[in-house]
C-alpha cells in the first residue's frame, strides 16, 4: 500500500485536463489535485539526474516525493521535489519554483485485471501534458505485482500490461520518466523493467509489536538480486493498522537502512492516512526534512 483511490475520479480527472480546469487537493493515498498507492534496461530513458544518484549512500535525494499531498510551498518547507497530481496542468504549472508534479493515471485493477484509465483515457491526458517541464513523470501502477496468481490474484498478464502501459507514457510524452510500486520482493525481478522507476514499500512497524529490523535490509538485497536498477525506498511515515506511526528514532533508523542502499528517490507514505495526518507528527517530518535536504 502506497496509495489508493477510487477509479472513477480519474474520469474526473481526464474532463479537468481536457478543459483546462483547476482542481482542490483530494485526500491520502491520492494525487491530491485530483484523485484522492521498461522497457529494456538498454533502451529505456534514464531518469534526470539519476546518474549523480547512484552512489550507494548518497546523502542528497535528487527525488523526494510525498504521496498524499499537492501543496507545492508547503512540501517544499519540508524539502520535497516532487507532489501527487491528478492530470491537471494548470494545477502543475501553479507548483512553486523546486518543486514538479509526479503525476497518477490510474491504477491497475486486480479484480478486473486492467487499469481503471483506458489507453484512450490517458492519451487524452497526455495530449495537454506532453513535454511541460513541471512534470517529471508518471505513476502507473501501485501494487500491480499483487494482480499475479502466485500471490492470490487471477492476472497472468499483468507484467505485460504494465509494460504496455509504459510504452504508452513514453510514446506520448518522452523526456518524462515512470514509475511503479511494487510491494513483494518475489516480484521484483518479474517488474524489473517494467518501468523507468521502481518503488519498493517494506513497512517495518506494526501495531502492538517492535519494528522488523530484517525488513528492509531483505528488500534491498532482493532488488540487488533482480537487477533493479534505478529504485526509490517508500518510507513508512502514516497509521493505518496493522501498521502505526514510527517514532523520530524508528524512522530515523529505516532511512539509515535505506542510505546503505543504492536508492536514487525516497517516497513518503503519506500526508494524510487513516488515523491521522503526517502535519500532526512535527518530530517525523523533522526527520523527513532533514533527509531531503541531505543533513541526514
Amino acid at each position: 500500500m502506497s496509495r489508493r483511490g477510487p477509479a472513477a475520479a480519474f474520469a474526473a480527472a481526464v474532463i479537468a485536463a481536457a478543459c483546462g480546469c483547476t482542481a482542490a487537493g483530494a485526500g491520502a493515498g491520492a494525487p491530491a489535485a485530483g484523485p484522492p498507492a521498461r522497457p529494456t534496461a538498454a533502451a529505456r530513458p534514464t531518469p534526470a539526474g539519476s546518474t549523480a544518484l547512484a552512489a550507494a549512500g548518497s546523502r542528497h535525494l535528487r527525488y523526494t516525493y510525498v504521496a498524499g499531498l499537492s501543496d507545492g510551498a508547503q512540501a517544499r518547507r519540508y524539502g520535497y521535489t516532487l507532489v501527487d497530481m491528478g492530470p491537471y496542468r494548470a494545477a502543475i504549472d501553479a507548483l512553486p519554483r523546486g518543486v514538479r508534479a509526479l503525476v497518477w493515471l490510474g491504477n491497475y485493477m486486480h479484480w478486473s485485471c486492467r487499469f481503471s484509465s483506458s489507453d484512450a483515457s490517458v492519451r487524452q491526458a497526455l495530449r495537454h501534458l506532453a513535454g511541460d517541464r513541471k512534470v517529471a513523470g508518471y505513476y502507473i501502477a501501485d501494487e500491480a505485482d499483487d494482480g499475479l496468481p502466485a500471490y492470490g490474484g487471477h492476472c497472468p498478464d499483468v507484467v505485460a500490461q504494465v509494460t504496455a502501459r509504459n510504452r504508452l507514457v513514453h510514446q506520448l510524452a518522452p523526456g518524462a520518466f515512470t514509475y511503479e510500486v511494487i510491494t513483494e520482493p518475489g516480484n521484483f525481478a518479474a517488474f524489473a523493467h517494467a518501468t523507468d522507476v521502481m518503488g519498493a514499500d517494506p513497512y517495518p512497524c506494526l501495531v502492538g509489536h517492535r519494528c522488523d529490523w530484517a525488513k528492509i535490509p531483505a528488500y534491498i538485497a532482493a532488488l540487488r538480486a533482480a537487477h533493479v536498477r534505478d529504485y526509490w525506498g517508500v518510507l513508512q511515515a502514516f497509521s493505518l493498522p496493522p501498521w502505526r506511526f514510527p517514532t523520530t528514532a524508528e524512522l530515523t533508523r529505516m532511512i539509515r537502512q535505506w542510505q546503505r542502499s543504492d536508492w536514487q528517490g525516497e517516497q513518503t507514505y503519506t500526508w494524510s492516512q487513516g488515523a491521522g495526518s503526517l502535519a500532526s507528527r512535527p518530530g517525523l517530518l523533522a526527520v523527513l526534512q532533514q533527509l531531503n535536504s541531505g543533513h541526514l
